[in-house]
């Protein structure tokens, strides 16, 4: 029987381990958190919720601190056969629910990145001591942060979000401008993290982030009439942690697929690494882009290279230091006092500690 290991349980966590229990395809759940009576809490309400959906998966709860010396040690006690794990310390919401929410809310998602990589580099540590092998998988700003983890050691194998959820309207649209049904259409979507931020607004996009996309129906291409009405599409949800809920139906699939002999096509963000999100094809054997014949690797790595502005960052180097953008740099000075042109990873702590004081 597979292990799934869920590192700490947060919002995210926490609705990953409520779909994993009702999916069928995770037999075993293991919860790993600091704050274990208010996992057993949540784990009893998945079991219970799954068993009246038909599925009865075995969810355990541990103690665990990724920040604790015994942290590599219990890994390697636990022996997962997957990890999944999406620690933060800003979540997203948190900011737009926050008193001060106005005042960020213009703000480049990448002026936050300090809060998202700093726990991922303390995890990232316990996992490179505990000497596990299993396939790890990240929901902390991926396209970003999973690159650089691979710039500076080992990181996550993939992540979940982000591309992903950009599909649905995409095949929503497409499904109306084909006057077909959704699974005749064969799409392909290369995109960053900016890109499915602006699918969940109420105003109509006055320009998206560089991305490719490739919309086939019966093996006729639709996808520049598809292209011509994104900006017009509005599909907005409520900006609140509910939207954990989508994020957690995008991890499923992902999941699965690194437990399963056969393939999945699928589409998620940081690949073995790589900056942004592409289609992929995923089973326990490994993670690999999947393009259509007509672009190449390299231009898809350049479209999301070039989409990093639209998250406030120039470029990453190839130490893992982030380049910010000049807008980016002036919020550091607005806010912080200081003008932050440059983020190295081993500095990401001291930023998250002063980014989180603002809110």
């Amino acid at each position: 029987m597979s292990k799934l290991l869920l590192i700490s349980l947060g919002k995210l966590g926490g609705a990953v381990l409520e779909a994993a229990a009702r999916d069928g395809r995770f037999q075993h759940i293991i919860v790993a958190t600091r704050n274990t009576a208010h996992a057993r809490a949540k784990a009893n309400a998945a079991k219970i919720g799954a068993a009246l959906e038909g599925q009865y998966p075995r969810i355990d709860v541990v103690a665990f601190d990724f920040n604790a010396p015994n942290a590599p040690e219990l890994l390697r006690k636990i022996q997962p056969d997957l990890m999944f794990a999406a620690p933060t310390m800003l979540p997203w919401w948190k900011v737009a629910t926050s008193v001060n929410a106005a005042k960020f809310k213009n703000l480049p998602f990448g002026f936050w990145l300090a809060c998202h990589l700093a726990p991922m580099l303390s995890l990232r540590a316990a996992w490179e001591k505990s000497e596990l092998h299993c396939p790890w998988v990240s929901g902390t700003y991926p396209d970003v942060v999973n690159a650089i983890l691979h710039m500076t050691g080992q990181g996550p194998i993939i992540g979940i979000g982000d591309i992903s959820e950009c599909l649905p309207k995409i095949r929503f649209l497409a499904s109306e401008q084909a006057k077909a049904p959704i699974p005749e259409l064969a799409v392909k979507l290369v995109g960053g993290h900016a890109l499915a931020s602006l699918f969940y607004r109420e105003e109509a996009v006055k320009e998206f982030p560089p991305f490719l996309l490739q919309v086939l129906w019966h093996g006729h291409d639709i996808s520049l009439g598809v292209k011509d009405k994104l900006r017009s599409v509005k599909m907005a949800v409520e900006q609140t942690d509910e939207i954990n809920r989508i994020t957690a139906s995008a991890a499923l699939d992902v999941l699965a697929a690194l437990l399963s002999d056969e393939p999945y096509a699928l589409h998620a963000p940081a690949p073995n690494g790589l900056v942004g999100g592409y289609p992929v094809t995923i089973s326990r054997k490994g993670v690999a882009v999947d393009l259509p014949r007509e672009w190449t690797l390299e231009h898809a790595l350049s479209t999301n290279a070039a989409a990093l502005t639209f998250d406030g960052i120039t470029a990453l180097e190839k130490d893992g230091t982030v380049i910010f953008t000049e807008k980016t740099a002036t919020a550091f000075e607005k806010h912080l006092g200081e003008k932050c042109t440059r983020l190295r990873p081993e500095d990401a702590a001291a930023m998250a500690a002063k980014l989180v004081a603002l809110i």
